[in-house]
């Protein structure tokens, strides 16, 4: 009896393979991409767990720099108007206080106005401070934004001080001090990736062979 030779044409599954080659930059894409935004996603609610009524620009302070099929890397993080404030609380020190007197002393609303989530409105010192009646200094001891008594008529027609006649503190400067919270910003990041990382790719690669398809 003869040898039976069997042979099979395997052109258009190694023509298929080539294909699916040429679709894994793009497949690895995907699945970055996917849990760098899940990453923003979960980095931003976090926010609202970490502080008391922060506000949306603090919500929205992740940003994503999205990977491309030359460049398969997405880069997570804070924005640079927030992460001048937020990184203390990743990597520890002082709060970030910005260069308002130059003493790196933290300024807390005492009588003066804040906005609805308890914080000084921005650029509100810096309108205060050019009024007449208000003034940055040490009175009793105390150093802080103070407002001079409103100036009005008596009932008699000469000028002077209506009702109150006592300075009134608006925002005093405490010392500063180190952030007691954390951010845990990489290493929530770092936990995602590695609990959604295999789904990710595993969903990748079916949106890729449908693509094709």
């Amino acid at each position: 009896m003869g040898d039976l030779s069997i042979q099979l044409d395997t052109s258009r599954i190694q023509r298929d393979l080539s294909d699916m080659q040429k679709q894994i930059p793009y497949a690895t894409s995907v699945a970055v991409n996917s849990l760098a935004f899940d990453a923003m996603r979960e980095e931003n609610s976090a926010m609202s767990e970490i502080f008391d009524n922060p506000r949306p620009f603090t919500t929205r302070a992740t940003q994503v720099n999205k990977a491309t099929k030359l460049d398969p890397t997405a880069v997570v993080s804070l924005r640079d108007q927030q992460a001048k404030y937020l990184t203390p609380y990743e990597t520890g020190g002082d709060h970030w206080v910005g260069a308002r007197d130059g003493t790196g002393d933290l300024l807390v609303p005492v009588d003066g106005r804040t906005d609805a989530y308890g914080q000084i409105p921005r650029g509100l010192i810096k309108r205060l401070l050019a009024r007449p009646d208000v003034f940055a200094g040490t009175v009793r001891g105390i150093r802080g934004i103070w407002q001079r008594p409103t100036r009005g008529s008596r009932r008699d027609g000469s000028r002077g001080t209506k009702g109150a006649t006592h300075l009134k503190l608006l925002y005093m400067f405490r010392p500063n001090k180190a952030v007691d919270r954390h951010l845990n910003f990489e290493q929530r990041a770092t936990e995602l990736v590695q609990r959604e990382g295999p789904k990710a790719i595993e969903a990748a690669i079916l949106k890729t062979i449908s693509t094709a398809r």
